[in-house]
């Protein structure tokens, strides 16, 4: 029971690692927002600034999980024995966001938006 109790804590810790990542890849995009829009020599628009800000919350959750699914597995070899299980559900919890994330771009169509805003 101990160790199914273990593994549910390290699987709840993965997820909360990746958000936590994702919430600081986040601010930092935030603030180079913030800097692009104040050295732009237009005038501020809100409704343009909060999109962009929604979209960057959106990346940063995304591509988060992207990375996660390449890093965790690398952290996992390289850790010490007792930090596997932490790196493994990382990586668990990263492969299953990862898919969620692929799931809702499927059915919104957001690869054939982004291809065609480009």
């Amino acid at each position: 029971m101990e160790a199914l109790q273990e593994g549910f804590s390290a699987f709840i810790s993965g997820f909360a690692r990746v958000f936590l990542v994702s919430i600081v890849i986040w601010m930092i995009g935030l603030v180079v927002i913030l800097f692009k829009e104040m050295f732009q020599s237009r005038e501020l628009n809100l409704r343009d600034y909060l999109q962009k800000v929604w979209k960057m919350l959106l990346a940063s959750f995304e591509f988060t999980a992207y990375g996660a699914v390449v890093v965790g597995p690398i952290l996992f070899l390289r850790a010490e024995e007792e930090e596997r299980l932490t790196y493994g559900m990382l990586t668990v919890a990263a492969v299953i966001l990862s898919i969620i994330y692929l799931y809702i771009r499927k059915q919104t169509d957001g690869f054939k938006k982004a291809k065609q805003s480009e």
